[in-house]
């Protein structure tokens, strides 16, 4: 399921991924906007914001009951707590922010470059202050 605020561009964005090849029928997404998330049809076990919001200290309109059991709640950004991370918290969801995804990135692309991946748990553990 992809939602965004605007339901044409859900819509959109969905039938591109259902473009790709190699997507099996079962698993093309479907797109919707906010609005339409239900929670009597609707339980995700993982939800991505991959929106602005998080930057812009602005609350997403998703419903608490949304999540399953145990459920992920990803952010892409990093380096702050987001109201869509405060909120997933509330809803006792696990949550994680968008740093893993920044330095697997880095380490993809130095692989390209250099031929070498560094181990990257050394360097998350130094950028979270651990």
């Amino acid at each position: 399921m992809i939602a965004n605020r605007t339901t044409q561009k859900a819509i959109l964005l969905a039938a591109e991924f259902s473009r790709l090849p190699g997507r099996a029928l079962a698993l093309r997404p479907e797109g919707c906007g906010f609005a339409d998330l239900s929670v009597e049809s609707n339980v995700f076990d993982i939800i991505i914001n991959a929106t602005s919001a998080g930057l812009q200290g602005i609350s997403l309109d998703i419903p608490d009951g949304l999540y399953a059991a145990g459920a992920l709640a990803y952010e892409m950004v990093y380096g702050r707590e987001t109201s869509f991370m405060t909120q997933a918290r509330r809803a006792g969801m696990q949550v994680a922010d968008g740093l893993g995804m920044l330095v697997e990135q880095a380490a993809e692309a130095f692989l390209l470059w250099r031929g070498v991946r560094p181990e990257t748990a050394p360097i998350l553990q130094e950028l979270r202050g651990a």
